[in-house]
């Protein structure tokens, strides 16, 4: 089993020049900001995120496609360079297709806007073949609030069905094993795991190897006051037994923490770091997470943690050294 990551925002400082810095610390450059102004560079230095997952001691990384990404920009000679940097040490590559705006139309009612979607999702495949990645993952869409209902319901489903697999079809053809994961309560459909897994169900009958990119941390969401509290299993990492050992191959570890005080803010955090505790993951339910894995063969665990405190944000590699050696004495 393979521990890697996808570093979402842990190295955008690194990005930020000294002055871009100060600006930081001084509420001058918002979060949200700095985001903008440094992920696209963030993304494009794959060699420096090998660097990092080395010096972590992990051995796989999941490129974000999330938008804005500089994947389908890049030179051919530059992916080449990439993937046999990769090779050289020794990191395996996954590619997380992206799952906002057009992307987010895999599950439209719209057939024409379904079929542009995917289009689009066809080019980030082949850029996952030209970098040498295992596999490519993705949302099943997202639908708007007052259309996740009925008739509209019955129409969403049929269509992320179709586009999963039209998709899983050109990933077959180009040698990629294809993910789809489960995803937020925010985003109102594949939320369930009884709906995620009658997806992977329905696609797999016809003979493609479609595989179920478990995300704990997007289940979580379901038990917000704003989804009524839904119930979750417990231990919590019990969820994953009901999946078929087939259906698995990558899955995605990360927290969520929603707040007790309802008058306190944030209301929620998405992906504290793991080895603090904060969320819902404790020791214990990541040591029965690690023998749920290797019972069911999971061969590759993306771990997806996010940070927003301003010394966090700044210290990032530090926090994923502790992360990291917190998460190799439990995943061995």
């Amino acid at each position: 089993m393979r521990l890697g990551r996808n570093f979402t925002n842990m190295l955008e400082t690194t990005f930020l020049t000294d002055e871009e810095k100060k600006d930081l610390k001084a509420g001058k450059l918002t979060v949200p900001d700095m985001d903008a102004t440094v992920q696209i560079k963030a993304k494009k230095d794959i060699k420096g995120q090998i660097d990092v997952i080395r010096e972590i001691g992990l051995n796989h990384i999941e490129l974000d496609g999330g938008v804005p990404n500089p994947f389908l920009a890049m030179a051919d000679d530059e992916i080449e360079g990439i993937k046999k940097y990769a090779e050289e040490k020794g990191v395996s590559i996954s590619v997380h297709l992206p799952y906002t705006f057009v992307a987010q139309s895999v599950v439209t009612f719209q057939e024409e806007d379904r079929l542009a979607a995917c289009a689009l999702m066809k080019r980030y495949v082949d850029f996952a073949k030209k970098i040498g990645a295992r596999l490519v993952n993705m949302h099943p869409g997202s639908v708007p609030f007052y259309q996740a209902a009925g008739r509209y319901l019955d129409i969403a489903n049929k269509s992320v069905r179709t586009s999963s697999r039209e998709l899983a079809q050109y990933c077959k053809e180009k040698g990629l094993l294809m993910h789809v994961e489960n995803n937020t309560a925010f985003d109102t459909i594949g939320v369930e795991q009884d709906d995620m897994l009658k997806l992977m169900k329905d696609v797999r009958s016809g003979g493609l190897d479609v595989k179920y990119c478990f995300d704990i941390g997007h289940w979580f969401t379901r038990a917000l006051p704003m989804f009524g509290k839904k119930e979750l299993a417990d231990p919590v990492e019990s969820i994953i037994e009901g999946i078929p050992a087939e259906m698995l191959y990558e899955v995605h570890l990360n927290d969520f923490w929603i707040n007790p005080d309802p008058k306190g803010q944030p209301p929620f955090k998405f992906h504290p770091p793991l080895h603090r505790e904060q969320g819902f993951l404790k020791r214990k339910n990541l040591e029965n997470m690690n023998k749920l894995f290797k019972e069911k063969a999971v061969e590759i665990v993306v771990v997806e943690t996010a940070v927003r405190d301003m010394n966090d944000l700044l210290n990032g590699i530090a926090v994923l050294k502790e992360e990291s050696a917190y998460l190799a004495e439990i995943f061995v």
